[in-house]
């Protein structure tokens, strides 16, 4: 039987990003937008950009210390790294897209046994089952059109040239809360663990 409410929070653990690559993003999510009549892109609030590492759905409150203590041991081994955001395309293909990213290149290594670790540690936690093998990104906006339009959609994100937009150092990986609204998704940062040095 799921659990009332009131007893559970919506989480996720991601990376997040610096305020310098913040701004870059916005920048090519306008230069996107006006390449695209219409609209059909709904874009992603720039602050509220990450890197997700595992959604875990919907999470009792009373196992958040045991959650932020399995985050402590997924990050056994796993020391800062350093990460690139470079180029842009579609979930799943540009004929039918959903989802645009932007690509994270770098310590993919690292970033990958980090991510297992954590996927390991905390999949005792959370009603969400992730069926999709990881792969790094950041979605910066979500298709809302369909048809000829979402493959036009598909077409710009292909074409568009997205340079090399920054790297920065991963020292801590997040475990956040979601909370929906009219307006949209609001985070708040739960626990920040840092990386072993």
């Amino acid at each position: 039987m799921a659990a009332p409410p009131s007893t559970t929070i919506r989480a996720f653990i991601a990376i997040t990003l610096e305020p310098g690559l913040i701004a870059g993003l916005q920048k090519i999510q306008q230069e996107l937008q006006a390449k695209l009549p219409g609209n059909p892109v709904r874009w992603v609030k720039p602050e509220q950009i990450h890197l997700t590492l595992r959604f875990l759905g919907n999470v009792c409150k009373d196992s958040l210390d045991d959650l932020a203590a399995a985050l402590n041991r997924a990050r056994t081994g796993v020391a800062p790294l350093r990460l690139v955001l470079e180029g842009a395309g579609c979930f799943p293909n540009r004929d039918s897209p959903r989802v645009v990213w932007v690509g994270i290149q770098g310590d993919l290594d690292s970033l990958r046994r980090l991510q297992a670790q954590i996927e390991q540690e905390a999949q005792a936690f959370g009603d969400h089952t992730e069926e999709r093998a990881f792969q790094p990104h950041l979605t910066i906006g979500r298709v809302t059109a369909g048809g000829k339009q979402a493959r036009q959609v598909g077409d710009v994100i292909e074409r568009a040239a997205v340079p090399k937009l920054g790297d920065w150092t991963v020292r801590q990986i997040h475990l956040v809360q979601s909370e929906l609204s009219s307006e949209g998704a609001r985070y708040t940062t739960l626990a920040a663990v840092p990386l072993n040095h």
